[in-house]
């Protein structure tokens, strides 16, 4: 139950760029969460100067944008509970009431080279970063590099304006000069499309010798692009959830955010880990067979949660059971079976480390009819029990904020 004192109207102040796909599927998240949760009066701000002129009389600020020092000093000295959103940055002789959310990025580049190995043998990686100097997007290239073994490796260089001329001609060079076929990754989705026209130019086809992934699934860029374009989406609609959820708990003063760590500054880190590959044209599996098991893990990805089993598999796809098995010991050296309950038990580890839900609770988001089972599941393929690998996953200074039996006072 919510303080009475709450439901006074709280000015909240929103600092992100609505040009970008991403950010609106962010907004969604955040109000959706605080229209039904919360007595706030939003203003959405676009530029460092609007967020200057809001900052007074604001109960509560969420940012995407990089402050001046000039807001810095004016947050620092205020108070006023703070959400920075994709990036982190150190408010001077400010220590409590700061929350630090991005995605999982070096996750984000492993996910996509996995994806790729599902589509089959590969010849090179490549990756075409958005700038040298982002931290997200040096981030994504190392967990994709890191994805592959044994074939030829490469982060495109380019010295341009990215989607100049001169940009693309030298990324039609690069992605020439790379063993075929060619697995490329771009840190998101615009430079996914700047890809597509240096293949387009090169006459290099797509997917046939270079596959194109981009991020962020921004479906006005991938959709109309030739080939419409495969993109991996993390849910930043969560994220906007996650944020406005963690600054309701900061501005009510009920309790700290109950996800995350704590860094040495005192501010919450929390990642959001949430993400999806969205199959279009521009990746698609070399052999029929990668095809085939492609389809089985998005549809397992997709229904692991209502208890199916191998035969469910099967039968969607309009294969045997066998077969299928077959496949995917060939290839994956696991059954369907098994690949269903790594799946399951990856949502379950994303519930214990990114939310306070109860085992029972979890349970039921997975499609576990029997927490025993999932206890017993989760410590023979595990080696620890769900509370044990929760409590490793947080800092020792957060242990108040470790699910309990019963809700605490800081449930919503």
């Amino acid at each position: 139950m919510r303080n009475a004192s709450y439901k006074s109207v709280r000015k909240v102040a929103v600092a992100i760029k609505l040009s970008n796909a991403s950010w609106r599927d962010f907004l969604t998240g955040f109000f959706n969460y605080a229209k039904r949760s919360a007595y706030w009066d939003i203003r959405v701000i676009q530029s460092v100067d609007e967020l200057e002129r809001a900052l007074p009389g604001c109960h509560g600020v969420v940012t995407g944008m990089e402050p001046n020092r000039r807001i810095q000093s004016m947050l620092a000295s205020s108070g006023i509970p703070l959400v920075a959103v994709g990036a982190e940055w150190r408010l001077d002789r400010r220590i409590k009431g700061v929350a630090c959310i991005r995605n999982d990025n070096r996750d984000i580049g492993l996910f996509c080279a996995r994806y790729f190995l599902t589509l089959g043998a590969f010849a090179s990686a490549g990756f075409i970063p958005s700038s040298s100097e982002d931290d997200w997007s040096i981030a994504r290239q190392r967990g994709f590099l890191g994805g592959f073994d044994g074939v030829e490796r490469s982060v495109f260089g380019g010295t341009e304006e990215p989607g100049s001329d001169g940009d693309i001609a030298m990324l039609a060079g690069w992605l020439k000069s790379l063993p075929k076929p060619a697995a490329v990754m771009a840190a998101w989705d615009g430079r996914a499309v700047h890809a597509l026209t240096a293949c387009r130019i090169a006459r290099l086809k797509v997917p046939g010798q270079v596959s194109v992934i981009g991020v962020d699934d921004d479906r006005l860029l991938c959709d109309f692009t030739t080939p419409p374009m495969t993109s991996i989406a993390p849910d930043h609609a969560l994220e906007g959830h996650i944020a406005a959820k963690t600054l309701d708990r900061m501005m009510r003063g009920v309790c700290r955010p109950n996800v995350g760590t704590a860094g040495r500054d005192g501010a919450r880190r929390i990642l959001n880990t949430a993400k999806k590959i969205v199959e279009r044209e521009s990746a698609r599996p070399i052999s029929p067979v990668t095809s085939l098991i492609a389809r089985a893990l998005a549809f397992i990805g997709d229904h692991a949660a209502e208890s199916i089993k191998a035969e469910d598999v099967a039968r969607a796809l309009g294969v045997s059971r066998s077969l299928l098995d077959l496949r995917f010991r060939e290839f994956r050296n696991e059954t369907v079976a098994k690949a269903i309950t790594g799946r399951r038990l990856d949502e379950v580890k994303r519930f214990l480390a990114d939310t306070s839900l109860s085992i029972r609770a979890i349970s039921v988001q997975c499609g576990f009819a029997n927490p025993n089972h999932l206890k017993n599941l989760f410590k023979r393929h595990l080696g620890t029990s769900m509370r044990e690998w929760r409590r490793s996953r947080i800092a020792p200074g957060v242990a108040g904020s470790l699910p309990r039996s019963r809700p605490s006072s800081c449930d919503d």
